[in-house]
């Protein structure tokens, strides 16, 4: 699968401060169909490109690739707090059902928005298998894209997230307009 694969880093923020705040560095891997990898920000482009050259050994950057060029523009839209969806085409061949399920139900949470884990097994396979969510979600290849930020613990609490609970804070503060999520307020 790796003949028609493309990747691209890119940075989100600069140096001079007029992009704020600054991200980090974003992976990303198509192929011919559509997005099959975003990689949440990294603090560097090396440790981007290892995280996608571990999934992707052999791909190759083209940082004038258009389609990714595009997604790189949405993506930075978003973080910019000046766009709230996303027009990509995904390529997810190779994914359980199951864990195509439960990434469309989170597709389907709103900008600004949350559900609990709870929600989303009710909305795939009924209750109790809010832990099996969790474990599809933690293995979602395009968060932002699928905001599995966007599911959070039944008492409110964030819990478990591919890029670590302070990027899932800082993704949900992000939707509601705020500069860091207070997460003491009872």
């Amino acid at each position: 699968m790796t003949d028609d694969l493309r990747a691209l880093i890119f940075h989100v923020g600069t140096p001079d401060n007029s992009f704020e705040p600054d991200w980090g560095w974003i992976g990303l891997v198509a192929s011919a169909r559509g997005l099959r990898l975003l990689r949440l920000p990294e603090a560097s482009f090396d440790a981007a490109q290892r995280y996608v050259h571990e999934y992707y050994p052999n791909v190759p950057l083209i940082p004038a690739d258009p389609g990714l060029l595009n997604v790189a523009d949405q993506v930075r839209a978003y973080l910019a707090g000046a766009a709230s969806e996303f027009s990509v085409e995904l390529d997810l061949r190779g994914y359980t059902p199951f864990a195509l399920s439960v990434w469309a139900a989170a597709a389907r949470i709103p900008y600004g928005q949350t559900r609990t884990y709870g929600w989303i097994a009710d909305q795939v396979s009924g209750a109790g298998a809010a832990q099996a969510v969790g474990a599809a979600l933690d293995a979602n290849p395009v968060p932002l894209i699928i905001p599995c930020h966007r599911v959070i613990g039944s008492d409110g609490s964030l819990h478990g997230f591919a890029g670590g609970l302070d990027m899932k804070a800082r993704l949900l503060a992000l939707e509601s307009g705020q500069q860091r999520l207070n997460l003491d307020a009872g």
